[in-house]
């Protein structure tokens, strides 16, 4: 199961604010509906799903640019990343004992 998570973290997720703008890409909604209903307790994904959510609606508000909001997923994103890749690690490591 991790290794699933941290694919789609290093892919999808991180391809999510490569688009002009992902809150009007219903493909990529479509993917995120589908990973929180798979892993509902997924601490990580609910948040980042959560903070997408909230970067959209103050978009969409004006209340923040559309680059602040990129940035600062990205910044989030790469944080979440890095654990999910150490948790991964230690997992393996772990698993080989």
């Amino acid at each position: 199961m991790k290794k699933i998570i941290f694919f789609f973290l290093t892919i999808s997720i991180s391809s999510a604010f490569a688009l002009d703008n992902y809150c009007k890409d219903k493909e990529s909604w479509k993917e995120w509906t589908e990973l929180v209903q798979k892993y509902p307790h997924h601490m990580d994904i609910q948040m980042l799903h959560a903070v997408r959510i909230g970067f959209c609606k103050k978009i969409e508000d004006g209340t923040i640019s559309f680059e602040t909001a990129k940035d600062a997923f990205n910044h989030l994103h790469e944080s979440v990343y890095k654990k999910t890749k150490k948790e991964q690690s230690q997992w393996l490591k772990n698993k080989q004992l």
